[in-house]
């Protein structure tokens, strides 16, 4: 069975940092968007097969490298980089291990070595689209805005690509963390179009529209949004907002109500009861 690679991981449960590329925090993007590669199959197969070592080993590395997925998924970095070295020390030739060091380290902001690991699978899978997806994230994360773009769109281009959606939220984020919201709205309109019950997409691409004046069409990515069990306070105070600029009052008061019951507590909802609605 082939290993399932996150496509990029952030910290945080469920994605409660939504917008968190524009506010410089390099967690925005925490969907895992795990999904087994179908694009570079050939190379990946072969990559499989440079491994000299005996295929019991073979499969007690796999079997680490799991663990070390699996614990790269619920942010638990340091258990995950040490089965990915015990991995590494059953098979040094599992180019899999590579990426998900990788994948670590760009977690713990080593960006350094992060992209040392990405190129060396890349030498290995030139034309492996998740792993080409991976170094523009890096790159964005390091506010290398333009080169990130660059491989963003290498990773668009390859034919057979499965995760595109995902590809397009993180190139429409990046787009939006160097202020081009233009090109932001542009992608994330398009990952929306092929992967409309993203929350992430729905939220930043409203935010986008919103601070554009194009409330009306804010609305139309926040209502669905805001009904479904992923609405979090910074969703419900931006629906708020919108509702308040369309002077729909109704809304505002039914809106604030859900914010009130689900998230007392919150900063949103405390701007709410002062009406605090430009802050």
């Amino acid at each position: 069975m082939p290993l399932r690679l996150p496509l990029f991981h952030a910290v945080g449960p469920a994605w409660r940092c939504v917008c968190a590329v524009v506010a410089g925090c390099a967690t925005a993007l925490l969907l895992s968007a795990c999904a087994t590669p179908d694009a570079g199959s050939a190379s990946r197969e072969a990559a499989r097969n440079t491994s000299s070592a005996s295929p019991e080993v073979q499969r007690a590395a796999r079997t680490r490298l799991d663990l070390a997925t699996s614990y790269l998924e619920i942010n638990r970095l340091d258990v995950a980089l040490e089965e990915v070295s015990y991995a590494l020390a059953l098979d040094p030739g599992m180019t899999d291990a590579y990426l998900v060091r990788g994948l670590v380290l760009a977690q713990r902001q080593d960006f350094a070595a992060a992209k040392a690991d990405y190129e060396r699978v890349l030498r290995v899978r030139p034309d492996d689209a998740y792993v080409i997806h991976n170094m523009g994230f890096l790159l964005c994360q390091q506010k290398q805005y333009d080169e990130a773009q660059d491989w963003f769109h290498r990773a668009l281009a390859i034919p057979g690509y499965s995760s595109r959606a995902r590809t397009l939220m993180a190139q429409g984020l990046c787009f939006q963390a160097a202020g081009k919201s233009h090109q932001a709205i542009d992608a994330l309109t398009q990952a929306h179009a092929l992967e409309s019950g993203n929350p992430v997409v729905a939220y930043n691409l409203a935010a986008l529209l919103y601070g554009r004046g194009e409330v009306a069409n804010a609305q139309v990515y926040l209502r669905n949004l805001n009904a479904s069990d992923l609405a979090n306070a910074e969703t419900l105070w931006l629906g708020i907002k919108v509702e308040n600029a369309m002077g729909n009052a109704i809304g505002v008061r039914e809106l604030g109500n859900l914010l009130g019951q689900k998230f007392p507590l919150s900063r949103e909802y405390s701007l709410y009861e002062r009406k605090a609605f430009y802050e």
